[in-house]
């Protein structure tokens, strides 16, 4: 968990008003969304408006702890072991009224979406309001008991979570460490069974979910959007949620997931680890996306899983607001601009190259390890197609 994560996260929920999106040219900044569910670290870190403690209970003490899922999802077809990171493997299929799909992504162990009010061009979403999708694969995720020693507060009010509540715990990099409490039933989703579960979080608004089984051994959850103390209001979320749910399409057709750039001549063992993506007009675009060759040691950036000596990325159409780069070290290469930075942030061993706009595109490469493979400058120089800001011209191959 980002601290700065965090405080952004809980900073918005204490204001309740949404956002512009602070846009940094720097990849680390630029795309800090992480929409993996930060929500759960209402455990840890404060808002700077509110500077107190977030503690974390269950919504309802003492809830009916759900029993063994049995029945369609238990002897259906199974949830996949894992997902093709170059294939979006959920779509919605209804969403509220006003709402409408921002930002997806893709993993091999979890693959999710976001719906939201788009504020307009250029910028973000409130993560008050916003509707996020987790769809976990086969295995990862389990119901366990909350153990008392491992959820005490430091604040005065609320207490822990009482001994015996049931949690939903994933073992997913993204989710280890924030199970959901499980507060209740909720109505079955498709036939499936489903519970839901949450967190009282700051001036009395609650992070609710819905928690489904989607299929044999496979996990899904809603974060619901974040409401002050309204029970109308609570209870028509929850309707849409169970109706969101209900709808949602796994491996159905997507719109093509496609990537502004190509990188060539990389090491064989090199691939596509994590993918965020954004509607862009037919098709879905490659907003930024991770390169692997073995399990991540080091943690998310973004949203991304990344790993020591591998380049991770953040690639856009440019517009005004992704020209500037920031300080660093001004080079040109291969007659673009960049803006090269050492240690960004006091960040020992990272290395982040800026293109504001390198033929129609604003492209970030960040990456973090002493001994990198292949430095930041020569992956944008010699390692990289640009295919310009037409769809028309990118490619469902991003390695090529």
């Amino acid at each position: 968990m980002v601290e700065s994560q965090v405080r952004a996260l809980f900073s918005a929920i204490a204001s309740s008003e949404p956002g512009a999106s602070q846009v940094d040219t720097q990849l680390a900044h630029r795309r800090g969304r992480a929409r993996l569910r930060w929500r759960r670290a209402g455990v840890a870190g404060a808002p700077v408006a509110a500077a107190v403690a977030v503690a974390a209970v269950v919504l309802a003490v003492g809830a009916a702890a759900p029993h063994r899922p049995t029945g369609p999802a238990n002897t259906g077809p199974s949830a996949p072991r894992q997902f093709n990171v170059l294939a979006p493997y959920l779509s919605f299929g209804w969403l509220p009224p006003g709402i409408a799909l921002v930002e997806g992504g893709t993993g091999r162990q979890l693959v999710w979406l976001t719906a939201a009010h788009k504020l307009g061009p250029g910028l973000d979403w409130s993560p008050v309001t916003d509707w996020s999708v987790n769809v976990d694969a086969a295995g990862k995720c389990h119901f366990a008991t909350a153990p008392p020693s491992t959820r005490a507060s430091t604040a005065p009010q609320p207490p822990s979570i009482p001994p015996g509540t049931k949690e939903l715990k994933c073992s997913t990099p993204a989710q280890k460490g924030y199970p959901i409490p499980i507060t209740g039933r909720a109505p079955a989703v498709s036939g499936h069974h489903a519970f839901w579960g949450g967190y009282y979080a700051l001036r009395s608004e609650s992070i609710r979910y819905l928690v489904w089984q989607y299929a044999r051994n496979g996990w899904a959850e809603i974060t619901l959007p974040l409401i002050r103390n309204d029970p109308a209001k609570q209870a028509a979320a929850q309707r849409d949620a169970i109706k969101v749910a209900s709808q949602i399409q796994y491996g159905a057709a997507t719109p093509p997931l496609l990537f502004p750039v190509q990188l060539t001549d990389l090491p064989s063992r090199w691939q596509v680890a994590t993918v965020t993506y954004e509607p862009y007009g037919n098709v879905l675009r490659a907003g930024s996306y991770s390169l692997g060759a073995g399990p991540p040691n080091l943690g998310f950036d973004g949203g991304l899983q990344y790993e020591t000596g591998l380049p991770y990325f953040q690639i856009e159409p440019a517009t005004r607001r992704t020209e500037s780069c920031g300080r660093g070290t001004s080079e040109t290469i291969n007659g673009y601009r960049v803006v090269v930075t050492i240690d960004p942030d006091g960040i020992p061993d990272r290395q982040d190259l800026c293109a504001g706009d390198a033929g129609g595109l604003s492209v970030g490469i960040a990456q973090t390890g002493a001994h990198p493979a292949i430095s930041v400058t020569e992956m944008f120089g010699h390692h990289m197609r640009l295919l310009g800001r037409n769809p028309a011209h990118w490619t469902s191959r991003p390695i090529g």
